[in-house]
């Protein structure tokens, strides 16, 4: 008996477990650059948009460390994006990053080359090294776990939702600094390059997916007619946390030590 046609989730699955790490590395200047203003790449998806377009650049980021140069057809990369997903609407989304200055594009259409270049958008060929620039040292790279395909958040969440999941990720990496994530919504434009409201309901849709904890504190404000006002703490939960994703880098790297391979 011939077996079915494969889905999205079998794809990804298969697909993203052959990378074996379990994450991929994002640098942190997609998300914020590091000199103002600070809006990003990332910034100018949202506002444009441009939802399919973000999740194809995530997806070929986490495919990268297996293509080694090999073209898939247009149709599984319409695939990993989801089941209701087409191949027009996946090559209109390679062109959008191409567009942006994130992609090159060569080969047939049907089976596209890509060649990545930086997430920043400066033009630079990708690599998985760290900038050398004495500036931006130290600043690096977030992680995004495999989850975000395997267990559907690309489905359960809209654009407002991946973008606040990625703010949130970049901004709680390092499990030696900051825990949770304190910005006010009206500051997501001057921090961000979107919307309050986006911010809003991207925080809405975390809380709904059950991936958002919050708590409040009072803190000091002079300026504030009661003299304190609220402060909001939130931070993500597992597969998200900084916990989990720092026991997958360790994991990865310890596995790469063992083999004489590379954890990035």
């Amino acid at each position: 008996m011939d077996e079915a046609a494969p889905d999205a989730a079998y794809t990804r699955r298969e697909l993203l477990g052959a990378a074996k790490r379990g994450f991929v590395r994002i640098r942190k200047d997609f998300v914020q650059r590091y000199e103002k203003p600070r809006a990003s790449v990332l910034a100018d998806l949202v506002t444009g948009r441009k939802e399919r377009a973000l999740d194809l650049l995530l997806t070929i980021h986490a495919l990268q460390p297996i293509l080694d140069g090999e073209a898939l057809p247009i149709q599984t990369w319409a695939l990993l994006l989801g089941d209701d997903v087409t191949p027009r609407v996946t090559n209109t989304a390679l062109k959008t990053l191409q567009d942006m200055n994130l992609l090159e594009i060569s080969g047939k259409r049907g089976t596209p080359a890509i060649t990545l270049k930086r997430e920043n958008g400066d033009g630079e060929p990708w690599s998985n090294e760290p900038l050398t620039d004495p500036a931006t040292r130290g600043r690096g790279f977030f992680t995004l776990p495999f989850d975000y395909w395997t267990t559907g958040t690309i489905d359960e969440l809209s654009l407002p939702g991946k973008a606040m999941l990625l703010v949130m990720l970049r901004d709680t990496q390092d499990p030696n600094g900051k825990r949770t994530f304190t910005m006010a919504h009206e500051r997501a434009q001057e921090f961000y390059g979107f919307s309050e409201r986006t911010a809003e309901r991207g925080y809405f849709e975390l809380r709904r997916a059950n991936l958002l904890i919050e708590h409040a504190q009072l803190v000091r404000a002079p300026r504030h007619p009661l003299g304190r006002r609220e402060e909001w703490h939130r931070a993500l939960l597992k597969p998200y946390s900084t916990d989990n994703r720092e026991a997958l880098r360790a994991a990865a790297a310890a596995a790469a030590r063992s083999s004489g391979g590379d954890a990035t």
